[in-house]
């Protein structure tokens, strides 16, 4: 029966950053995985149109670690103001009950 988790995308600057932020938050437990790949984005920023090579780093969390993966995000997040999307994905339930438990200890940043 599928069962639904938590999916983050938040942009960041380059790959060694997206790499920083996945492997913190799935040793805290707050993501139970992290991916990432290249993208090109084109923005307005200061008025001026923008164009970069951006990473997107995709989380898959649980409801009960929704808002501590937020915070995390928006307190290391290389950007001044990042894109933190989040919404809820129907999985099957052998992963969903993988994810849950890959999350279920959330251990304090030391």
């Amino acid at each position: 029966m599928p069962m639904e988790i938590i999916l983050f995308y938040t942009a960041v600057r380059d790959a060694e950053e997206a790499e920083k932020l996945g492997k913190e938050a799935v040793a805290l437990k707050l993501a139970a995985c992290a991916n990432s790949f290249p993208i090109q984005s084109n923005y307005l920023w200061d008025g001026a149109m923008q164009q970069d090579a951006e990473i997107v780093l995709l989380l898959k969390t649980s409801d009960a670690k929704k808002e501590s993966l937020r915070s995390f995000i928006e307190k290391n997040h290389c950007y001044d103001v990042p894109s933190i999307l989040s919404w809820k994905v129907e999985v099957n339930a052998a992963y969903g009950n993988w994810v849950i438990e890959s999350t279920s200890a959330f251990k304090e940043k030391e």
